[in-house]
């Protein structure tokens, strides 16, 4: 097909006179496949925010044949509807919990090809196979589609057991096209993408930088992380925000916290759907507020203008950790992504955000991908920028001031002193507060016990000493 026929249809449908490189390469490929005849497995990893969407939806768009997309949440099916129907394309959603006669229904409007393109995730893919439901798939052209390709391998192995029989849907529907996208993508992930759903065959696969240049990735060591995410998040161009937690409670924990100065609210995979609808939809709209969320929140975001997301806890694997810090800057503005840990915190890409190298560079290196700058001064590693924890500074002053005498243990000594450290400095903190953030700077070695003391060390003196300068230069600067 000629460029300028695609063209006429991208403008048309989709408002759009032009394609990114990588989307042109992809659209391309796929109609001069079809135009061929010629059956085509490809691979595509293209970053958040790229546009992965559209390199099926304008194939769709074009032709007649049965397209199936799986998902594997039910919020990106009803996006991906919503989509196509903005671009006046019927397509049907089959998911759990229909009636029989809603069933019914879509699949006689299939059958009949008043709608050609199928929306559904692979438990209510497999019911309808049992059910004898998808017959007339069997005979047609058909290209399969895996949008989020990469859960069906990392989520496969946990608690999406429904993936395993992945390759069984394949060989009953038996698919002219089999076509896979995902945003990032390691060795491991490929490999097993490549087994699962290419049975071994090599896909055409295009695989673009998982590198965001308008992210700004830092990592802060914490005192009190509540705190620092508040003081992150308190001026209003870092906002919206997307706070990432590690539990349901903390989710929960956060967003009350954060709820007493702004418009805050928790989402986690326990809340019932309407609840999580209406969740969804709040934050797509919403202009200044913050989500703190469980991972279950990640992939069913689609809100171009996040402008800082949070990790609270340092991340366990580079291709999660870069789809959800992804889910910020989707409209190609300046984004934070910003990680908050504590001293003793432990995790397997602790290297990555606390050994001093550049932030950037080691995440594509986990990703298998090299960076162009050896320097990328987007990072807080690169740049040396003054990072300022809730706390720090008032608790570095004190101690500088007044020694604190050591009792039996740190617990009691704090005691001792809590009024006033209060008083002097911390006055909205409690006395729990005070003592994890001293046994933090202890495990920085920005303080430690002498003589009965605890006292600034040299590292100490040296960091409040820069804490200091920088906040006269702001004072300066305002």
């Amino acid at each position: 097909m000629e460029q300028t026929d695609y063209y006429e249809t991208l403008k048309e449908k989709f408002g759009l006179s032009y394609l990114r490189p990588y989307q042109e390469l992809i659209i391309s490929r796929i109609l001069e496949c079809r135009e061929d005849s010629v059956p085509l497995d490809l691979l595509a990893c293209l970053p958040t925010g790229s546009g992965k969407s559209l390199c099926f939806m304008l194939p769709a768009a074009i032709s007649d044949d049965y397209v199936l997309i799986l998902y594997p949440l039910l919020s990106l099916m009803n996006d991906q509807k919503l989509r196509f129907e903005k671009a006046g394309i019927n397509a049907e959603i089959l998911r759990g919990g229909l009636s029989r006669t809603e069933k019914t229904a879509i699949l006689g409007r299939l059958r009949k090809r008043e709608s050609h393109i199928i929306i559904t995730n692979i438990e209510m893919l497999l019911v309808l196979i049992e059910n004898h439901s998808l017959g007339f798939l069997t005979n047609a052209r058909l290209t399969f589609i895996l949008d989020e390709a990469h859960t069906v391998i990392t989520w496969g192995e946990t608690f999406r057991e429904a993936y395993r029989r992945l390759p069984f849907v394949l060989e009953y529907l038996h698919p002219m096209n089999i076509m896979a996208f995902t945003a990032t993508m390691d060795r491991s992930v490929f490999d097993g993408i490549r087994r699962v759903i290419f049975s071994d065959r090599t896909p055409y696969l295009v695989h673009a930088s998982s590198d965001r240049a308008n992210i700004f990735y830092s990592a802060l060591p914490s005192l009190s992380k509540h705190r620092d995410v508040l003081e992150l998040v308190r001026k209003r161009e870092a906002r919206p925000a997307l706070v990432f937690t590690r539990s349901r409670r903390e989710s929960e924990v956060v967003a009350k916290y954060l709820g007493r100065f702004f418009d805050s609210h928790h989402y986690h995979a326990g809340l019932e759907k309407d609840e999580k609808k209406r969740l969804e939809e709040w934050f797509i709209a919403s202009r200044d507020g913050v989500m703190a969320a469980t991972i279950a929140f990640g992939m069913g975001v689609d809100k171009p203008d996040i402008r800082t997301v949070i990790h609270m806890s340092l991340p366990e694997d580079s291709s999660a950790f870069l789809q959800e810090s992804g889910r910020g800057g989707r409209d190609g503005k300046l984004t934070n992504s910003i990680v908050l840990y504590y001293p003793t915190e432990e995790s397997p890409l602790r290297d990555i955000f606390t050994g001093g190298d550049c932030i950037r560079t080691s995440l594509l290196a986990k990703m298998n991908e090299e960076s162009e700058e050896k320097r990328c001064l987007s990072c807080s590693a690169c740049t040396g920028l003054p990072y300022r924890t809730a706390g720090e500074e008032a608790l570095l002053r004190f101690i500088r001031r007044h020694p604190l005498m050591m009792k039996d243990d740190v617990v009691t000594s704090v005691r001792s002193s809590f009024p006033i450290i209060r008083r002097k400095r911390l006055p909205d903190w409690n006395e729990k507060e005070i003592i994890e953030a001293l046994a933090h700077l202890r495990e920085l070695g920005l303080i430690r016990e002498t003589s009965r003391f605890l006292r600034l060390t040299d590292s100490g003196r040296e960091r409040l000493k820069r804490l200091e300068e920088t906040k006269q230069q702001e004072n300066v600067e305002e």
